[in-house]
């Protein structure tokens, strides 16, 4: 099984899991000719996608994710709630196969085995998501406020990582955001700062992942050196397992 993002940040986010006959979109924040333009980057074709996963409403998650499973036939999985705050932005004339999901059973797509994990965020009914297959696990964990301790055990032997890394604590205060900004962001249903992040890293197996990949930074209130430092010092990793995934470029694919 392996792993690419399409791009990671404000401005949009997607990421793409497959194994041997699957191939799976996470969130597509792009609008349709940017997702497939990106998707091009990594030799998929949009005919290959076996569905689309959306983890929540916010428009960096969900920006193409309608014109494209329109246009290119491709199901899409979400809960209720993400069901719910996106019926507004889904044209009537789209002909789509929706699967609603919940936070308390895992579901097959072909030979990957999915599981929804609900996560903390300012949104209806939010869910990252664990992969496996074969005995290899991927999971995708961003837009959250802290960690939990399901997520904690949900995670104890991951062997792929993609977690947020939003901002750093003294960035975000010192920053020409307006109050309310700097409150949300840093709430218990904001973004994780990099402690909490690290948090999560030290209460897993870290020793068995092969990478960590950091996602969603904030453009203003991180910094990448700083985040690979962070996840070294607190995992002990070399630092090609240290990755981080950049808004234009994205990464390109990582193995478990």
């Amino acid at each position: 099984m392996r792993f690419c993002s399409l791009g990671s940040g404000s401005s949009g986010n997607s990421f793409i899991v497959q194994d041997d006959e699957t191939t799976l979109l996470i969130d597509c924040g792009f609008g349709l000719n940017e997702t497939v333009s990106r998707l091009e980057r990594y030799g998929i074709s949009p005919d290959q996608l076996n569905a689309i996963l959306l983890t929540h409403e916010h428009e960096d998650h969900i920006k193409g994710a309608f014109s494209f499973a329109n246009k290119y036939k491709v199901p899409i999985y979400l809960s209720h709630g993400t069901f719910k705050m996106c019926k507004k932005k889904i044209n009537n004339n789209y002909d789509i196969h929706f699967n609603i999901i919940n936070g308390t059973q895992s579901f097959m797509i072909n030979g990957i085995e999915v599981t929804p994990i609900p996560v903390p965020h300012d949104a209806r009914e939010p869910f990252q998501f664990m992969f496996v297959s074969k005995f290899k696990s991927i999971a995708i964990i961003t837009d959250l406020g802290f960690i939990t301790n399901h997520l904690i055990n949900t995670l104890k032997e991951i062997k792929g990582l993609v977690l947020e890394f939003n901002h750093d604590k003294k960035m975000l205060i010192d920053s020409d955001y307006p109050q309310s900004l700097k409150d949300r962001v840093s709430g218990m249903y904001g973004h994780l700062e990099n402690m909490e992040s690290i948090k999560l890293l030290k209460a897993i197996n870290y020793n068995g992942i092969k990478w960590i990949a950091a996602a969603h930074l904030s453009k203003k209130n991180n910094d990448e050196n700083l985040v690979r430092g962070l996840i070294s010092d607190a995992t002990s990793k070399e630092k090609e397992l240290i990755k981080v995934i950049d808004q234009i470029k994205g990464i390109d694919w990582l193995n478990v």
